[in-house]
């Protein structure tokens, strides 16, 4: 069954959005911030364990609800609240967009793994669209610009996306790794500024792929691995009996 579209995207986290006509200046930006209000550790609804035939059904349930991603800053104050069901209407635009740039089912979508609204709305989006998303490193501290650039063109090649989105502060080098390859190349801005579907979305496949993996690279160089929606499932579902996650336990992600 499809699903229905969203009408709105809210942007990236810690972007300073404009406020009646005018850029928001950073004393109002910390004001906005001191004002925030974390999603919460308890949900409404049941807590369900990954017992969803695909992602996008986890999606989907986990939307009725409260619960979602606080994104925090380098600080550690809260920068923005990201519940579930704003995250399923921003992935559900993110497929429709998608999908006006001829991404199809099967297509690899790479994205640059930024921690934040942009990266989690397109990794699901595609998903919605039936494409393989495909997150790649963001730049490390230690290598520079040229060996950031190299990594990722042969990220590219061996997984041969159909299009490179990345955050508009790296669009130089991920927008020359793309070019490289021969792929499209678009920041979060270039994306969210395109035309939007009105395409039924497909029936999402438990046994087909949901997304490709890199590994690590710890011992060689990291090799991608295919996930279906089965397999996801079954890994999620591993670590929430195995870890006996329960209320109000919840998850938290190292900015990277």
């Amino acid at each position: 069954m499809g699903r229905s579209p969203a009408s709105t995207h809210n942007g990236a986290a810690g972007r300073l959005k404009s406020r009646s006509g005018y850029r928001m200046t950073v004393l109002n930006a910390v004001a906005d911030k001191a004002t925030l209000v974390p999603t919460p550790n308890i949900d409404v609804q049941p807590r369900r364990y990954a017992d969803f035939d695909t992602f996008c059904d986890a999606l989907d349930y986990a939307a009725k609800g409260v619960l979602g991603f606080n994104f925090h800053d380098p600080r550690g104050t809260l920068a923005q609240p990201y519940p579930y069901s704003q995250l399923r209407a921003d992935a559900l635009v993110a497929a429709q967009k998608l999908i006006a740039l001829g991404v199809g089912p099967a297509d690899r979508v790479a994205l640059v793994a930024e921690t934040g609204p942009d990266f989690a709305a397109l990794f699901c989006g595609a998903m919605y669209a039936g494409a393989w998303p495909v997150p790649l490193p963001l730049p490390t501290s230690f290598g520079g610009k040229e060996n950031y650039i190299d990594q990722l063109t042969v990220q590219l090649g061996s997984s041969d996306p159909k299009m490179l989105i990345y955050p508009d502060e790296i669009a130089e080098m991920a927008g020359a790794a793309a070019a490289r390859q021969g792929c499209a190349g678009l920041s979060w801005s270039d994306f969210h500024a395109g035309n939007t579907s009105d395409a039924t979305l497909p029936v999402p496949d438990p046994d087909a792929i949901s997304y490709l993996q890199y590994s690590s690279g710890s011992t060689r160089f990291p090799h991608g691995v295919a996930v279906t929606h089965r397999a996801l499932m079954a890994n999620l579902a591993g670590h929430s009996h195995g870890m006996t996650i329960a209320d109000p336990d919840r998850a938290g992600r190292r900015p990277g």
